[in-house]
Formats: C-alpha cells, sequence, structure tokens
C-alpha cells in the first residue's frame, strides 16, 4: 500500500486545505471544539475497531517529510521536519525551526519516550494519540478502555473510552475523499484535536491541523513526500 508519494506544491494547496478556522480564534476567547459525535454511540467488538484502523496503517518502516507551522498567541513559526516511523508503534521525529534551531523526539505507542529541547518539542507533540492522528495513523484500541462506533453511510465513528481520557475518531476510507479526525478528552475536557486530509489515490496523509485549546496554539502539517525505509539504524531511538 505503501509507496513514495511526491505532492506538487500547488495542487496541494488547492486539494487538501484543512476545515480547522480555529487559527481566527486565538485569543482571549480561547478555542471552542464542538463533539466529535454524539455522546451515546452503542458498543461495538474490539475486532471491529482494530479492522477499521488497519487500512491506515503502514505496511513497513516509512519516512514523511513534512512541512510545518505552529502558532500560539505569540504569532506563527515555519519549518521542515521528518518522521520515520517502524512498526507496530514507534516514531522519530526531527525538525528544523527558523534561526538554526531543531530539535527531536521519540514516541512509542502512546507514550513520548523524550523530547529535546523539550519546551519547543512539547509544542508538536503534546499528546501521543494525536500526534498519531496527525501522520494519519489512528491507535489500535488499548486493553482498558470500552470501545463503541457506528457506521453511517462511509463514515466510520469510534471511540475508545478509558477510565479519565476518552479518544474519538471519524473518518472516511473511501478514494477520493479520504479523511480522519480525532478528539481526546481528559475528564470532560478537549485536550485536542486533529483534522488529516489524504491523497486521492492512496491513502496516505497530505496534510494535516492540530489544535489544542489548553494552549490556544495550532499545529499545522503539509507532507511533502512519503517513501519506505529499506534500513533503520537502532541509535535513532537514543536521546541527544
Amino acid at each position: 500500500m505503501w509507496q513514495r508519494l511526491a505532492l506538487d506544491r500547488h495542487r496541494r494547496s488547492a486539494y487538501y486545505g484543512v476545515a480547522f478556522t480555529a487559527l481566527g480564534v486565538l485569543g482571549a476567547c480561547g478555542i471552542h471544539i464542538p463533539p466529535l459525535g454524539p455522546a451515546d454511540l452503542p458498543p461495538i467488538e474490539r475486532r471491529v475497531a482494530e479492522e477499521w484502523v488497519r487500512p491506515y496503517l503502514p505496511a513497513g518502516p516509512v519516512r514523511y517529510d513534512l512541512r510545518w507551522s505552529y502558532t500560539t498567541q505569540q504569532g506563527t513559526a515555519k519549518g521542515r521536519a521528518a518522521v520515520r516511523f517502524v512498526p507496530p508503534d514507534s516514531v522519530r521525529f526531527d525538525y528544523r525551526a527558523p534561526f538554526g534551531r531543531s530539535g527531536a523526539a521519540v514516541v512509542v505507542g502512546d507514550d513520548v519516550v523524550w523530547q529535546r529541547p523539550e519546551e519547543e518539542s512539547e509544542g508538536f507533540i503534546q499528546v501521543a494519540p494525536l500526534f498519531w492522528a496527525a501522520l494519519g495513523i489512528p491507535r489500535m484500541p488499548s486493553d482498558d478502555v470500552t470501545v463503541t462506533g457506528m457506521v453511517d453511510g462511509e463514515t466510520r465513528l469510534w471511540r475508545y473510552a478509558g477510565v479519565t481520557d476518552t479518544l474519538t475518531y471519524r473518518a472516511r476510507a473511501g478514494l477520493p475523499g479520504a479523511s480522519l479526525q480525532a478528539q481526546m478528552r481528559r475528564a470532560g475536557r478537549v485536550v485536542g484535536a486533529v483534522e488529516v486530509a489524504f491523497a486521492d489515490t492512496v491513502l496516505q496523509p497530505a496534510s494535516a491541523s492540530m489544535i489544542f485549546p489548553g494552549s490556544a496554539s495550532t499545529v499545522e502539517f503539509t507532507v511533502v513526500a512519503i517513501e519506505p525505509i529499506t534500513a533503520v539504524d537502532s541509535t535513532i531511538w537514543k536521546a541527544p
């Protein structure tokens, strides 16, 4: 399924704009994010959610080349990044920022193993499941969550409810027009939300936006290219 994908810059701007408008409401009023789906989704078997997630999983190690922008109440910074994904659940994230700054992080499953420098990298990876969603990869349900969901036409809506965190996905996998949304709530409050647009011919992410109302910030990714990785150096998981 996964092959090299290079996106033309002008086509990307025209067809893969993400629908979030939170950039216009970063201010004293904060960011309002409505619930993703109804509160009373019916129970579904765990294997059903796993089947819905499986088409989004890369078949092997893969590298994403990205352009990013990070917006807070203080302004916007832009740069480039590389993300290396190694199955089943490990990611190395490296980015370059203005004025020669750079940073990196490693995420394994739902945990951020390390970030350097921490005060800058945490803007990109505030919540690991949402970072995964921004790469176009929903998480598989863990053993300690209640799984609910429903199908509405070509749209699938499913939710993992744990003791404190609730993670909801809404996805349309058909091409063209595939999309993915994710939202995480903690103790009833929205931690963050993600929206992803996919390429026309393959289920690979073309652009994504992440919104974090607690810090009144947004992160936008635009995918420049995706390609398989033939060899992975084990030292990429070590903190600098």
